[in-house]
């Protein structure tokens, strides 16, 4: 086996599974695609009973449709909590203005 120049861990984290969606989105050089033309071994057989495959273009396709509601929810539910931060950093710096003044006006 090569080494790889990203290391060995980059490789075990996609062994034994369709790496070319992980390939494309690291954004190889030509020289790294020439070499990895040289390296291919073969294509996987899938067998019955073999667990569906992460990074397959087809599946992601397919999940993709069943998963488009969900975002949104994900996505209002990450600006609903920046606006709760938001809203109690504004809390917090209120009451720390009005402590200092009821402060300021009691010493006087």
């Amino acid at each position: 086996m090569c080494i790889h120049s990203g290391g060995e861990e980059v490789l075990l984290d996609v062994g034994g599974q369709d790496a070319t969606e992980a390939f494309e989105d690291v954004g190889h050089s030509d020289e790294a695609r020439q070499l990895l033309e040289g390296m291919e071994k073969g294509k996987l057989k899938r067998m019955a009973g073999d667990p569906e495959p992460h990074d397959s273009p087809s599946a992601s396709k397919a999940d993709s449709s069943n998963t488009s509601p969900s975002s949104g929810s994900e996505s209002s539910m990450g600006l609903a909590f920046y606006a709760l931060v938001l809203l109690g950093g504004g809390l917090a710096f209120g009451a720390y203005k009005y402590l200092q003044a009821k402060s300021a006006s009691e010493s006087k």
